[in-house]
């Protein structure tokens, strides 16, 4: 059962990764679904920020695909968004997952205001069973989690105007995007409800390579659970010594924080999606990933956290590490929720300190020094 859920999780990540894809090449679907976000759902930093179907599916499917399987944990798994949509007519349905593909559709169809063709799409990919070679499941580690005590945060499409913007991929530096459909990410995080701690990670990148007019994505994963660290195999390869060291920022990020790091010796390279920047230093094109402001919530990190600790990493309080900075155990993130699977995520689950995401964790040591005011 143990592997079962990691299993579950890269298979249900794909199937997300190819409903994002269904949505994003379907020019007339992708108008019709978008919704401008407001009041309390919007996120500050952002002048625009959207939800859309796409978002609300995708964090159904998961919720239905691991909690019909995995009754443990059926009622602690959470998402981002309210699982509420209107259409052009007006209505606000519900969107779940229903029994059978048939009756999905009819759901659907309601959201898309009679669009028939468009809801029957859909519903093929939530109720679709993906085969196994579909997904990557070489050296899979057994694993006996206490799914009882664990619970679930989904992000289901991370930089969602870039999602919905569909520009092609802009490089910054070091192989690291800046915009585009390539920062574009599904994040699904385990956590264990008494420690805090991320003991599961998957990140899927939807739109990882492209031929032609088809795309394809790439997964990947990490667990640290007791004294079993493992991920993905890509992730293991060997940071440059040679190569400069690389900070990967929000284009938004303090122009004094910039500039600090790169007196420091560092190259700064800028990228859209905290999902998309943690995958950047999971895989070693950037050393840190830095954040001041309170602007990511649980479901931005708790996945790549987890795949950060298999590496030796981990994410930290930006602002508790510059006030204390020897104690990274005590500034590390920790994980919970404060309300039911069915009720609205709220503030209580932002990272109101901002975050540093890491794989060495003396390069955070140094950053203090070289951060903190002399």
């Amino acid at each position: 059962m143990g592997t079962s859920i990691l299993e579950s999780l890269l298979k249900v990540s794909e199937k997300a990764a190819n409903i994002a894809r269904v949505i994003r090449q379907d020019e007339h679907l992708i108008k019709l679904l978008v919704q401008e976000k407001k009041g309390a759902e919007k996120n500050p930093r952002f002048v625009q920020d959207f939800k859309t179907l796409a978002d609300v599916l995708i964090q159904e499917t998961v919720k239905h695909d691991i909690g019909s399987r995995f009754p443990d944990i059926v009622n602690h798994i959470f998402g981002e968004e309210s699982n509420t949509f209107s259409n052009v007519l007006g209505d606000t349905i519900t969107v779940q997952v229903q029994a059978d593909q048939v009756a999905t559709a009819a759901l659907l169809s309601t959201v898309l205001s009679g669009d028939t063709q468009a809801a029957e799409r859909l519903a093929l990919e939530v109720h679709r069973d993906l085969r196994l070679e579909d997904v990557d499941m070489e050296n899979l580690p057994q694993l006996n989690l206490p799914l009882e005590q664990c619970g679930i945060w989904i992000d289901p499409i991370d930089s969602t105007s870039e999602y919905i913007s569909g520009e092609e991929a802009k490089l910054s530096a070091n192989d690291i995007y800046k915009s585009g459909l390539g920062c574009v990410t599904v994040l699904i995080g385990v956590f264990d409800r008494v420690s805090g701690q991320p003991i599961l990670g998957v990140v899927n990148q939807p739109f990882y390579t492209q031929h032609g007019s088809r795309w394809e994505g790439m997964c990947q994963w990490g667990v640290k659970f007791g004294d079993l660290s493992k991920c993905s195999a890509s992730l293991l390869r060997n940071m440059e010594d040679d190569r400069a060291k690389v900070a990967v920022l929000s284009g938004s990020e303090d122009p004094n924080l910039k500039c600090r790091l790169r007196s420091a010796g560092y190259v700064v390279a800028e990228a859209s999606g905290a999902g998309y920047k943690q995958l950047c230093v999971a895989r070693g094109n950037a050393d840190l990933y830095l954040l001041t402001k309170g602007s990511t919530f649980m479901w931005d990190t708790c996945g790549p956290h987890a795949i950060l600790r298999s590496l030796g990493g981990g994410i930290v309080s930006y602002k508790r590490v510059l006030e204390n900075g020897e104690n990274l155990e005590e500034a590390e993130l920790k994980y919970g929720a404060n309300h039911t699977a069915e009720e609205q995520c709220s503030a209580s689950h932002c990272n109101l300190e901002g975050i540093i995401a890491f794989r060495d964790r003396s390069l955070v040591h140094e950053l203090v020094k070289i951060l903190r005011p002399s």
